[in-house]
C-alpha cells in the first residue's frame, strides 16, 4: 500500500486509527472518553504492564501552542485524582512526525520531571509500521471501505448471495461448494472489518424460532461474541454470531439500538420496565417494543410490536464473583457461612447530564436455589436487599443441605453481611426480615435425612418435589432420619406378630427383637441394616396361621413400641427374631 499522507486527516481520525493500531497490539486496550476529561489519557494499556498513550495530530515541527498541549496532558496525567493510584511503566507520545533531537529532549525533561518513566516516542516511523501492519484499519478509516464492508455483510445475512438461487443450480452444485463459499466470504469478512469477527451456523429446522430457541441461544452465548441473531423460516435456522476483535472496537462502533416500550401503567411489564431503566433489572416483554438497531454485518434494523428479553451479563474475574454470605446472631457471633457467588451486576441507564439511578447485583449459590437480590437506589440514597429460595427439587441432596441450613437461619433476628470470599469480614451488617421458617424447616429436615440415608446406597439421591410425591415417601424419609440420627421413636402397634417360637414362655412381658430394614426411595431401595424393636405385653395367641406362615401374636401395653437403630456390638448381644407383622 502506499504511504498515508497524515497532513489530510483530522485529530478525531488519527486518535481512532492509531487506538486501533495499538488495539491490534494489545486487545485489551482502552480508550478513553474525551467527553468526560480523559485524565491525560487517550489509550490505557493495562497487561504485564500499564502503558499511557497520548496521541496529538501533529504532523511536524511543535508550535509552542502544540507544546503547551503535550505539556497539559502530562499535567492532567499527574494531577487528575480518577487516575492518581496508577502506576504508569511506560508513557506514550503519540504523532506522525519523528521528532527531532532537541524535541525529544526538552519532552524527556518533562515528562520525567514529573515523576513519570522516560517517554517513548511512537513517531512517523511507527505509525506507517503500524499501518502496514494493520492495513484493513487505514483502509476502513483512510480508505474508504466502511461502506464495503457493511454491503459484504449484508449480503451474507441476505443469504451468502444464495437467496434467489433456481433450483437447477442447486442441482448442479454440491454442498461442499455452498460451503467454500460461504467459508469464502466469512473469512473475507472478518478480515476486512477492523471491529468485528463473524460465525455463521445453518441448521436444518422444523419450526419458526420462538422465545424459547432464543433463550437458548442467549443462555449459550460463546466467549467474544457480542450480538448473536437467530433467523428461520421454519426450514432453516441460520444463527450469526459477532464476536468483538478487540475492547476499542466497541468503543469506535458500538452496537445501537433504540427501542420504545409500552406497557398498561401499574402492570407487571411496566415494573420491569422501570427497574430495568433504573437498576439494569433483566426485563421480559411479551410484546410492545418497537424501534430500530444498528448492527454491524448488516443485522440491524426496524422491528415493531416486539417481544423483548434482556439478560445481563457479567464480565467479572472469577475472583470478583466469588463472594461470602455471612451470618451472626443477636450477640454479633458468626453462626454460618456460605460461598456464593455474583451472577451479574448492572446499572440503569444514565440520564442526561448525569450517571445511572441504581444498581442492582444479583448473588446465588452453585445449585441455584437461594437467590439474592441487591438493589442501589442513587435517588433515595438508599440500598436494599431482597433473599428468596428456590424448591431444591432435583437436586443431589448432600449437594442442596448446606444452603438450606444457612437458608433456615437467615432471617431475624439474625443479620447477614456480604464479603470476599478470603480475607476479613467488614463491620456492616444487613437486618433480616421475620418470616415464617416453617417451609425452611421442612426442607432441611428431609436433606438432612436423605443426607443419612446417602450414606448407606451408591444411588445419588435428590431431593424430591415436595408438592407431587405421595406424603406416605416423605414421612417414612423424615423416620428414617430420625432413626440414623440415634433417636429412640414410639410408635403406635395394639397387636404384634412374631415368627413362632415354642421356646419363648407363656409369661414373656417384654420382647426385644431385630428387624431387617429397608426403605423405598424414588431411585431404588436402600437396605439400611437392622431396627430394634421393644415392647411390654403378653402373648394372646401362639401359633396361629396366618397368611404366609405361623405366628404368636403379641399384645402391646398402652400400645406402645419402641423403636431404634442398635449398634453393631447390640446387634450381636441380641438373637435374631425378626418381627414380621404387626396391627392396631
Amino acid at each position: 500500500m502506499s504511504r498515508i499522507e497524515w497532513t489530510r486527516y483530522n485529530g478525531d481520525d488519527i486518535e481512532s486509527v492509531v487506538a486501533m493500531f495499538i488495539s491490534g497490539d494489545y486487545p485489551a486496550a482502552e480508550r478513553i472518553n474525551p467527553s468526560v476529561g480523559d485524565g491525560g489519557i487517550d489509550v490505557l494499556v493495562k497487561t504485564d504492564k500499564t502503558r499511557v498513550y497520548q496521541v496529538k495530530k501533529f504532523t511536524g515541527p511543535l508550535s509552542t501552542s502544540q507544546a503547551n498541549q503535550v505539556k497539559k496532558s502530562v499535567d492532567r496525567l499527574c494531577t487528575d485524582p480518577r487516575v492518581k493510584d496508577l502506576q504508569v511503566d511506560e508513557w506514550h507520545l503519540v504523532m506522525p512526525w519523528d521528532a527531532t533531537l532537541e524535541t525529544k529532549k526538552w519532552v524527556m525533561e518533562y515528562v520525567t520531571g514529573k515523576g513519570l518513566p522516560e517517554p517513548i516516542w511512537d513517531g512517523l516511523t511507527q505509525c506507517d509500521f503500524w499501518a502496514s501492519k494493520y492495513p484493513h484499519v487505514v483502509d476502513y478509516y483512510l480508505g474508504g471501505s466502511a461502506d464495503r464492508i457493511r454491503e459484504m455483510a449484508l449480503s451474507i445475512v441476505q443469504g451468502l448471495r444464495l437467496k434467489n438461487i433456481r433450483e437447477e443450480d442447486v442441482q448442479s452444485r454440491d454442498v461442499a461448494g455452498f460451503a467454500d463459499e460461504l467459508k469464502e466470504t466469512v473469512a473475507v469478512l472478518s478480515r476486512e472489518d477492523p471491529f468485528y469477527s463473524y460465525g455463521i451456523q445453518v441448521e436444518p429446522q422444523f419450526k419458526t424460532p420462538d422465545k424459547e430457541d432464543v433463550r437458548a441461544a442467549l443462555t449459550n452465548i460463546k466467549p467474544g461474541v457480542v450480538l448473536s441473531t437467530l433467523m428461520g423460516d421454519g426450514h432453516v435456522s441460520v444463527r450469526v454470531d459477532v464476536y468483538v476483535k478487540n475492547q476499542v472496537a466497541l468503543q469506535l462502533n458500538p452496537l445501537k439500538i433504540n427501542v420504545v416500550m409500552t406497557a398498561a401503567p401499574e402492570s407487571e411489564e411496566a415494573t420491569a420496565i422501570q427497574n430495568f431503566r433504573k437498576f439494569g433489572s433483566p426485563m421480559e416483554l411479551s410484546n410492545g417494543a418497537s424501534g430500530s438497531s444498528a448492527f454491524p454485518g448488516g443485522l440491524g434494523g426496524e422491528f415493531e410490536n416486539a417481544s423483548v428479553t434482556v439478560l445481563p451479563a457479567s464480565d467479572n474475574a472469577e475472583g470478583e464473583r466469588e463472594l461470602r454470605l455471612v451470618l451472626f446472631d443477636t450477640e454479633d457471633r458468626q453462626i454460618d457461612s456460605l460461598v456464593i457467588h455474583r451472577e451479574y451486576t448492572t446499572t440503569g441507564i444514565p440520564t442526561e447530564g448525569q450517571g445511572p439511578r441504581g444498581m442492582e447485583s444479583r448473588l446465588t449459590d452453585h445449585n441455584g436455589i437461594l437467590e439474592v437480590l441487591l438493589r442501589l437506589d442513587v435517588d433515595e440514597q438508599t440500598s436494599k436487599m431482597a433473599t428468596m429460595a428456590h424448591p431444591p427439587h432435583g437436586k443431589l441432596a448432600v449437594d442442596v443441605l448446606p444452603v438450606l441450613r444457612f437458608y433456615q437461619k437467615l432471617k431475624a433476628p439474625n443479620t447477614l453481611t456480604a464479603a470476599p470470599r478470603f480475607g476479613p469480614i467488614s463491620d456492616v451488617r444487613q437486618p433480616l426480615m421475620e418470616r415464617d421458617g416453617s417451609i425452611a424447616d421442612l426442607w432441611v429436615d428431609v436433606a438432612e435425612a436423605l443426607n443419612l440415608i446417602q450414606e448407606h446406597t451408591a444411588h445419588r439421591l435428590r431431593f424430591p418435589d415436595l408438592e407431587h410425591v405421595e406424603e406416605k415417601l416423605i414421612r417414612e424419609v423424615l423416620r428414617a432420619g430420625a432413626l440414623l440420627q440415634g433417636q429412640t421413636l414410639t410408635e403406635r402397634m395394639t397387636l404384634v406378630a412374631t415368627d413362632h417360637d415354642p421356646t419363648v414362655s407363656d409369661e414373656t412381658t417384654t420382647l426385644t427383637m431385630l428387624v431387617p430394614w429397608k426403605i423405598e426411595l424414588q431411585e431404588g431401595p436402600v437396605d439400611l441394616g437392622y431396627l430394634a424393636y421393644a415392647f411390654s405385653g403378653s402373648l394372646r395367641e401362639r401359633d396361629q396361621e396366618l397368611e404366609g406362615g405361623r405366628y404368636d401374636v403379641w399384645g402391646v401395653d398402652g400400645s406402645k413400641v419402641l423403636v431404634r437403630v442398635l449398634s453393631e456390638e447390640e446387634k450381636k448381644a441380641l438373637p435374631d427374631i425378626p418381627i414380621l407383622g404387626g396391627g392396631s
